[in-house]
This record gives C-alpha cells, structure tokens and sequence, in this order.
C-alpha cells in the first residue's frame, strides 16, 4: 500500500538535485524571513497585551504565528554552528511554553463555541440548566486563563524575549561558519515530510484520537515548512498538497469535537447536546478514515519545493 509521503527513496534522489542544481541561498535570506514571521508574532503579542480582553480571533492568531516563528527557528537553528545554536535554543523553549499556554485557552474557547453551535432550542430545561453552569464555569476558566496568559506575555515582553530573538537573527556568526542553507533546507523538507509519512501510516493503522492529532500536528508542520521553504526561495513554487490541506481541516475539526466530550462534566455528559456532539464525532471520524483511506492510494504529491521533476 503506497502511504503519504511513499517514495522516499526517491525523494533522497530529488534533495539531492535540488541541492545540486538550486541556486544559492544565503542565510541572510533565511534570517530575513524568519524575521518577517517574528515582527508578525509580535504584533499579535501586543495586541494580546493591549486588550483587557482578547478576542478568540485575536488569539487564534496568535497561536498561529507563534507556530510559524517555532518552524522557523527550528530551520535557523540548523543554519547555525554550535555555540550560536546553544544560544537560540532556550529562547525557543520559551517560545513553546507560552504556545501551549495561549492553546489551552483556545481549547476553552472551543468549546464554549460548541455549545453555541449544538446547544439548540428543544433541550429541556434540566439540560439548559445544566448546560448554562457548565458554560459558565468555562467562561470563568478562559477569563481567568486570559489574566494569567496577559501577565505571562507581559512578562516575556519585560524580559526581552521577542528582542532577544530578532538580536540573535540580526548577529550573523563570521562567513563560512554557517551550514549550508540549501542543504538545511533540503534534509529539513525530507524529515519533515518522512514524519508526516510515519503518522499517517499510523493513523490508518488505527485511528486514535491520539493518532489523528499526532497526525494533524504533522500536516500542519510540513505544511508551515513548505511555506517557509519557497519564501526563501521564490523561484521555487508551492507543492503542498490540497488533498492534505483539506485532511487538516477536517482533522481539526474532529479534533474539536474529541476535545469538548473529553472535557464534559459528568451532568453535562446525560444531556442531548453531548449526544449531538457525539453523533457529530461520529460521522467527521468515518469522513476522516474515508480520506485516510483514500490518501493512501495516491502518489507522492510531497516533494521539495523546486526539485525538478521527471
């Protein structure tokens, strides 16, 4: 059975005409990219900051370009020779924590906008009742959770951790002690794409909710990756799949749903919105195995972007 990403012996073939055959890449180049990302993510950080309450938009946003900033500072960090490595890398932890952070109080968000979307008007008034102090109790989590996201962004701001990152683009190590940007590229592309291989080979294996994430999570990489990787190279044009874009979608909101009936109070789970949200589950799973499966007969639509073709 050919999976996602099948073909990778030739996909080493591909990288390394790619690298023998593309036109140079300067690291200045990457740096300045990366660094376009970053004023990005940090205007979605001061508008966090600024209101004294974010928006699910706002934050959604946010967790969206901190995602972008963490893809591209893994590619910088391969760019960079030890010692200056050693340097960036707590930065990005840093950068990670507070992803996870404004995430789980997306995962709030969620689900308060699936009690909107499934609540309905024919629940009885128990279930209202129910319902009602169920959302209730997440509002007050999210606004709390907002508070404490604020002050943790804040903090970080004060702590120069945005700056920090923007000096260590900006402090180029001396000429030749970088790696080689098309080859970084190139080896990043093909790991990238080998893990997405590995989830979702898994993930049809047996369809989890852990799997599917896992294999959501990969999509999503090597889909910001293969962005970044033809904003660096313009003459290089696009190749991330539709199918696979529209599989993360879908994933993602399945994603959704599992979270909400993971999170339910045991009241709420003996209402009829928990089983309208589990009908719902029901049918996105066999639309998402659908495309699994059918995903699995494709050819190798992930190549590096640029690499010439037969």
């Amino acid at each position: 059975m050919v999976y996602v990403g099948a073909r990778l012996a030739r996909a080493e073939e591909l990288r390394m005409a790619w690298e023998a055959t593309g036109p140079a890449m300067r690291p200045e180049r990457v740096a300045r990219e990366i660094a376009e990302i970053l004023e990005e993510a940090t205007e979605a950080v001061d508008t966090v900051i600024a209101s004294a309450h974010p928006t699910p938009e706002s934050l959604h946003r946010l967790h969206r370009q901190m995602r972008r900033l963490r893809t591209g500072l893994t590619l910088w960090e391969a760019l960079l020779p030890g010692a200056e490595r050693d340097l960036l890398h707590p930065l990005d932890v840093r950068v990670k924590r507070l992803s996870r952070l404004v995430g789980r109080i997306r995962d709030r968000d969620i689900v308060i906008s699936l009690l909107e979307r499934y609540g309905g008007k024919r629940a009885t008034k128990r279930d209202r009742e129910r319902l009602e102090r169920y959302r209730s109790r997440l509002r007050d989590d999210a606004r709390t959770g907002r508070e404490l996201l604020r002050a943790f962004l804040r903090s970080e701001r004060q702590a120069r951790l945005l700056d920090d990152i923007g000096e260590r683009l900006r402090s180029l190590p001396r000429e030749g002690s970088f790696s080689d940007a098309h080859r970084a590229v190139a080896l990043a592309h093909t790991r990238t794409h080998e893990n997405l291989r590995r989830a979702h080979k898994k993930a049809l294996r047996r369809p989890s909710m852990e799997r599917l994430h896992r294999l959501r999570i990969r999509i999503r990489r090597a889909r910001q990756f293969s962005d970044l990787a033809v904003a660096v190279d313009p003459g290089h044009e696009p190749r991330f799949p539709s199918s696979l874009v529209r599989l993360q979608k879908n994933l993602g909101d399945l994603h959704d749903l599992d979270l909400a009936l993971a999170s339910l109070d045991d009241d709420v789970q003996r209402t009829e919105w928990a089983n309208r949200v589990r009908e719902e589950r029901r049918r996105r799973r066999r639309e998402v195995v659908k495309d699994l499966e059918s995903l699995a007969q494709l050819p190798d639509q992930v190549r590096p972007p640029g690499a010439p073709t037969r």
